[in-house]
């Protein structure tokens, strides 16, 4: 029994892997080039691009306006809060859906939508980049299109900055393969490796509370209020916090000697970490809407 279990568990999370691997890196094509003047996207029968962004400073107050082209069915644009430095913004005529034919659109023809832009900064930085999206306004999870636009100089890399805006892989990862490792040397032999299955899981129980508690602090105020995040990222945080509580008890269980309650909280946990891992892993490569 324990054998085929095993073989079970190796064969679920191998799957899972390989459907990583395979569709957890797709991308928009911008074909061969990708900058704030050009960019221009076409997905799911819906295209998006920008003109080039001009910036005016009157009264020492910075302003920048630029035109956005869309195409598409049941077409809607909308410069998407919580996405980039969308926050950072006082953005007109709205960040709300603007759709096909409505007062803000400038183009009269069907399946197709023009809008002129102009955006405040709120805050005071070298760079700002906007992410503005097209899609079916019809729909749920539409299929999108997408253009960012970069506003001031280039920005930088900055290594501390890249890895705070991947900290959920960084700390997602390690913690699931620790959990995952656990698991299997569990499955092997329990007795034998009880002690190391407790050190491994209790590191994955750690990152995982610190990946929480940073997802909880990234989330701008604004996007808590938008319909995509309540879509996806309230369920990423919450399957990650019901992992987080059914690791807990089952490390509770387990110096319990309570050896059956123990393994059931310990694949909730492990599940539930999964799920989370993919769907925030998606929502980073935009394979989900924001």
């Amino acid at each position: 029994m324990k054998k085929k279990t095993l073989i079970l568990f190796i064969s679920i999370i191998g799957l899972l892997s390989i459907s990583l691997l395979i569709y957890g890196t797709g991308r928009p094509n911008y074909g061969d080039t990708h900058d704030s003047s050009g960019c221009h996207d076409n997905f799911g029968g819906y295209t998006i691009s920008s003109t080039v962004p001009v910036t005016t400073t009157v009264n020492n107050v910075s302003y920048t306006i630029f035109n956005v082209t869309a195409t598409g069915s049941n077409l809607f644009v909308q410069a998407y809060p919580g996405a980039n430095d969308n926050d950072k913004f006082i953005i007109l005529p709205t960040s709300s859906r603007i759709v096909d034919a409505s007062g803000d659109d400038l183009d009269p023809n069907p399946n197709a939508i023009t809008i002129a832009f102009n955006v405040t900064p709120t805050l005071v930085q070298n760079s700002y980049t906007l992410f503005i999206l097209a899609g079916n306004n019809l729909t749920g999870s539409p299929p999108f299109a997408y253009v960012e636009i970069i506003i001031g100089a280039p920005p930088k890399f900055d290594l501390l900055s890249k890895i705070y805006d991947h900290l959920g892989l960084y700390l997602g990862l390690p913690a699931l393969l620790l959990i995952s490792i656990a698991t299997v040397l569990v499955l092997v032999n329990e007795n034998k490796f009880v002690k190391v299955h407790g050190i491994l899981s209790g590191s994955a129980w750690i990152l995982t509370a610190i990946n929480l508690s940073a997802a909880l602090i990234k989330i701008s105020p604004n996007a808590w209020f938008s319909v995509y995040p309540l879509i996806y990222h309230v369920p990423h945080i919450i399957l990650g916090f019901i992992g987080l509580i059914s690791g807990f008890l089952s490390m509770f269980f387990g110096i319990a000697a309570e050896r059956k309650p123990a393994k059931i909280t310990g694949y909730i946990a492990l599940l539930s970490w999964w799920a989370a891992f993919f769907l925030g892993y998606f929502l980073n490569n935009n394979l989900l809407l924001l």
